[in-house]
């Protein structure tokens, strides 16, 4: 009687999507993330952060989010679109955004400064700097009762434990300077990309930039807290070089890209189909940079609210 082989059938397997290829990333974000931050919690924001990421679907280099999680993870920062976001690039990379609600709650977070004042300043304001008055450099007064005209100013004052004050003033010129040294910036002017958000948010970016100049000043417990990692994020915002500010040469940030000719592990990512599920609710946010809009609620930035699980209003 002749013997029949028989091969084993082969298993069709699913390609991973990205909210595979985070959650499969878990256990090296729980060797990152402070221990206020559980591992689950940030990766079920992370996958709700892709319904919110513009051009989402557009991603050439997946790679590129799980080293924008781990940067975020880093930093000790939920990608909520509040304190940190994802932006797809227009070359098709995952970008980290640290956000001005995070950067203020690494600011108090690091247990050295007292207050911390990043604003906008307006044409109605009554604005005085006096750079030689070092208990009160900065007045600023709103009427918000009127129009407050356009932004010409923005400024950031921090007030230390130790009792001193740091301040730093840019006027709108200079704050331009920098916007329009980024690549981001420059393609949109080309009418290469539709948005980018220097044009959508521009109040957000301009705070930002301020706060990245003081934050050079600010005290740091080491030579590479939280705060001060968070704020050379910023620079990805710019694209810095080495002749952006004079004697400065930016620090590389800690973790890059893949090259374009990769295998191995990353040959694993090679799908990069988004999943469709949505989370049952959805917070208000910017469809351009994914920002959520804040319902009121407790001040995140405020040291009395640790970041040790979901808060009240997180959920509106």
């Amino acid at each position: 009687m002749a013997q029949t082989n028989t091969l084993p059938a082969q298993v069709e397997r699913k390609p991973l999507t990205l909210r595979d290829h985070i959650a499969n990333a878990q256990p090296e974000f729980a060797k990152t993330l402070p221990s206020y931050i559980k591992a689950d919690r940030f990766v079920r924001t992370s996958q709700s952060a892709l319904i919110h990421t513009r051009n989402i679907d557009k991603v050439k280099n997946p790679a590129s989010l799980l080293a924008a999680c781990m940067q975020a993870a880093t930093d000790g920062l939920i990608l909520d679109g509040r304190e940190a976001a994802l932006v797809v690039d227009y070359q098709g990379n995952v970008q980290y955004r640290p956000m001005m609600r995070g950067l203020l709650k690494l600011a108090y977070q690091s247990g050295q400064i007292k207050s911390l004042v990043v604003e906008v300043v307006r044409d109605k304001d009554k604005f005085t700097h006096e750079p030689t008055n070092g208990r009160k450099p900065i007045t600023h007064k709103v009427d918000h009762s009127k129009e407050r005209g356009e932004a010409y100013a923005v400024y950031a004052i921090a007030e230390l434990i130790s009792g001193g004050i740091v301040h730093e003033v840019m006027n709108i010129a200079d704050v331009n300077a920098i916007r329009d040294r980024s690549d981001a910036y420059k393609a949109f002017k080309a009418n290469k990309i539709k948005s980018t958000p220097w044009a959508t948010d521009w109040a957000e970016m301009a705070r930002k930039t301020v706060f990245r100049r003081i934050s050079k000043y600010l005290p740091s417990s080491t030579d590479r807290d939280a705060l001060h990692q968070a704020a050379e994020r910023i620079d990805d915002d710019y694209t810095f070089d080495a002749a952006a500010e004079p004697g400065e040469t930016p620090a590389p940030t800690q973790f890059t890209t893949a090259p374009k000719k990769r295998g191995g592990a990353a040959a694993a990512l090679k799908d990069v189909t988004p999943a469709k599920a949505k989370p049952q609710h959805e917070p208000a946010h910017d469809p351009d940079t994914g920002e959520v809009f804040d319902q009121d609620g407790p001040d995140d930035n405020d040291p009395r609210f640790a970041d040790d699980g979901p808060q009240p209003g997180d959920d509106i």
